[in-house]
């Protein structure tokens, strides 16, 4: 579910003077550079364009409730990849990978498939 919509340069050809900061909050989707207002608008800013969203929680404010309504994905990678690489053998079984960069390798990964699976199916 998008409800992203596209302005093209043609049209704007700068957000100056709207009020936008740049940010590196956020999923680039390749773009060139990610900009942020204090309404929840999201913006990205690609070579021909700009794509405009608004987020439900603004993560400069809330983080936790950015990831809890706008990127659950995010959330879920952080949790399992920390279930999968803790130090010693958890709770539920699972054996552990170990260690800070088996945490950060598998929330990278996991975090990608998940967002791609995010923009098939919504």
């Amino acid at each position: 579910m998008d409800d992203s919509f596209l302005v093209s340069k043609e049209v704007l050809s700068s957000l100056e003077g709207f009020g936008f900061v740049e940010t590196l909050l956020g999923d680039p989707k390749g773009c060139l550079r990610q900009y942020r207002k204090g309404n929840g608008l999201h913006v990205r800013e690609y070579e021909e364009h700009f794509e405009i969203h608004e987020d439900q929680v603004d993560p400069r404010v809330d983080p936790l409730g950015h990831l809890i309504r706008d990127s659950p994905e995010t959330l879920a990678a952080f949790g399992t990849a920390a279930l999968f690489a803790s130090s010693e053998k958890n709770k539920s079984g699972f054996p552990s990978l170990g260690g800070p960069l088996s945490f950060l390798l598998i929330f990278l990964s996991l975090n990608k498939i998940l967002r791609r699976l995010k923009w098939l199916l919504f």
